[in-house]
């Protein structure tokens, strides 16, 4: 095995819809022996314990839900999109979890192929590593091995991996954490993965997009939803329930805008409103749906 030390490039900042955008960009490089691809049983392979690190756009969109994200710098990461570099046989990305609450609890961890990449394979850690699978055998893959979390106790063993095998187009990935007892409640936790998202990464911080949504919880009300965009066309709102399918989808015109959405038709639970242009997510809100 060989580990490779990674270098600090920069700090960015951007104000982006009135609030401070920062852009981290910390790349640490290593190769691991990786099992042959074409299973997702479980293996017990060896990690290293350095920092695979990103570009991390830290802005809140929605609530920490039942754990706090941290990443090796110790920024929480809740609700962002992490933007990963892909120069690797394997390349890796490594969380930490804390739980919020006072409780214990039984944590697993749900992953969505958002942006699925063919050719590629992807695999993740928690509580056992699974061996790599080709993108699209488990467009949602539910690890079959649990965590039992302690208050005050810092899990390290998230850890999120992808063989690009030579191939550069941006794979997103959403995880999402919750509680084995209670799998669509409205206290999950999420963070998305961009691997090979250092790719066209200027001219997407050049763009000022933004999207609102509330009230959240819903409280028994329709849904608001504010967008502002870099230019007019092409773009729309689509609605994601918990399991990662698309419900709803609206086409919006102009650069910047607002509409309703209605939630009588839902079910209480997660949500997830997404700004999308020719396939690609531009802003992403998590929002909850009461009586």
């Amino acid at each position: 095995m060989q580990e490779a030390v990674g270098i600090l490039i920069g700090w960015l900042l951007k104000v982006i819809h009135g609030g401070l955008l920062t852009h981290r960009l910390l790349l640490a490089r290593k190769t691991i022996d990786i099992p042959q691809s074409g299973s997702n049983e479980p293996t017990m392979m060896l990690r290293y314990a350095a920092v695979i690190s990103a570009l991390s756009l830290a802005a809140f969109v929605g609530a920490q839900g039942i754990v706090t994200l941290t990443d090796e710098e110790g920024h929480t990461v809740n609700g962002t999109v992490i933007l990963a570099p892909c120069d690797w046989s394997t390349d890796t990305v490594s969380l930490f979890a804390q739980l919020t609450g006072a409780a214990p609890m039984t944590v697993n961890v749900r992953r969505y192929e958002m942006w699925p990449v063919a050719g590629t394979n992807n695999f993740y850690c928690w509580g056992v590593c699974y061996l790599p699978v080709a993108t699209g055998t488990n467009p949602t893959w539910v690890s079959q091995h649990y965590v039992d979390m302690n208050p005050g106790a810092t899990y390290n063993n998230f850890h999120a991996y992808h063989q690009a095998q030579g191939i550069t187009s941006t794979a997103r990935y959403k995880f999402v954490w919750f509680d084995e007892a209670n799998p669509t409640g409205a206290d999950s936790s999420w963070v998305d993965i961009d691997f090979c998202g250092l790719v066209g990464v200027n001219e997407r911080s050049s763009q000022s997009t933004s999207l609102s949504v509330w009230p959240s919880p819903s409280q028994g009300q329709d849904v608001q939803l504010a967008y502002a965009l870099d230019r007019a066309g092409g773009a729309r709102l689509v609605l994601y329930n918990v399991l990662g399918e698309a419900i709803r989808r609206s086409v919006v015109g102009g650069a910047q805008g607002r509409l309703t959405w209605a939630t009588s038709d839902l079910g209480p639970g997660v949500y997830f409103a997404t700004l999308e242009r020719e396939g690609r997510a531009l802003a992403t809100q998590r929002f909850v749906v009461t009586r």
